[in-house]
């Protein structure tokens, strides 16, 4: 098991996501962090990311699950870049890992914080036809 402090946080915010723990949930953030709620459709800021989570829950029927098969965390200084197998899943939604992407920023205090939460990877990213 990987015990990097963001790794740590990672498995944190999975638990508080599959128990719709959504205070813990909200401790993990910066204030002003962006959560890809899908391509094309980001909620920026804590408020925006705790309506878009309960909105999710309701999706998924109350019974999303996520966790990690795997993670690589780049760190520099004060930013770290992590590249994550996600596995999500749900009632209505069948076991699928996406290449998720994370950016995790550590406060004054040494807490480090997702700054921008992308389980989507480079899926968000849109050609032109």
């Amino acid at each position: 098991m990987n015990h990097h402090p963001i790794a740590l946080q990672i498995e944190k915010a999975d638990k508080a996501i599959v128990a719709e723990d959504f205070d813990t949930l909200m401790d993990i953030y910066t204030k002003d962090a962006i959560l890809v709620v899908m391509p094309g459709v980001n909620a920026v800021g804590k408020n925006a990311i705790l309506e878009a989570f309960k909105k999710i829950a309701v999706y998924f029927k109350n019974g999303l699950q996520v966790k990690q098969n795997g993670m690589e965390i780049l760190e520099s200084g004060d930013t770290a870049l992590v590249l994550a197998n996600t596995v999500v899943s749900g009632p209505n939604y069948p076991a699928t890992e996406r290449k998720a992407t994370y950016v995790f920023n550590r406060s004054s205090d040494g807490t480090w914080l997702c700054s921008i939460d992308n389980s989507y990877g480079h899926d968000v990213i849109r050609t032109k036809s």
